[in-house]
């Protein structure tokens, strides 16, 4: 080797193991650290077999909509008529040709 040139398991004036064993040990501190300070409320997504898992929310969806062009259709659901009718026609628009024109067929 020559005078000026590193090894190639140097990272610095570490070697390479320590390098990675460091960041390991950094890593695992960290992780350590941040699952300490979570809330007791905290959902991990890990269930025991003996416990259910927690239930979604139910959300009312009042409002269904349905547009439609010549070509294709879209459906909007949601609890304000406003939005439904945005969403129809917004999936519709996806599927609809550009000079086609959607337009609400129904709502509820």
């Amino acid at each position: 080797m020559g005078r000026g040139v590193l090894p190639t398991n140097f990272v610095g004036h570490f070697p390479m193991k320590r390098t990675i064993m460091v960041a390991a040990l950094a890593a695992a501190a960290l992780g350590g650290a941040s699952f300490a300070a979570t809330p007791s409320g905290f959902d991990s997504g890990v269930y025991s077999p003996r416990t259910d898992a927690p239930t979604l929310q139910q959300v009312a969806y009042r409002h269904h909509c349905i547009a439609h062009s010549r070509v294709a259709y879209g459906y909007g659901y949601s609890p304000y008529l406003a939005s439904a009718k945005t969403i129809a026609l917004a999936n519709c628009a996806i599927r609809t040709p550009r000079g086609l024109l959607c337009v609400i067929t129904s709502c509820s």
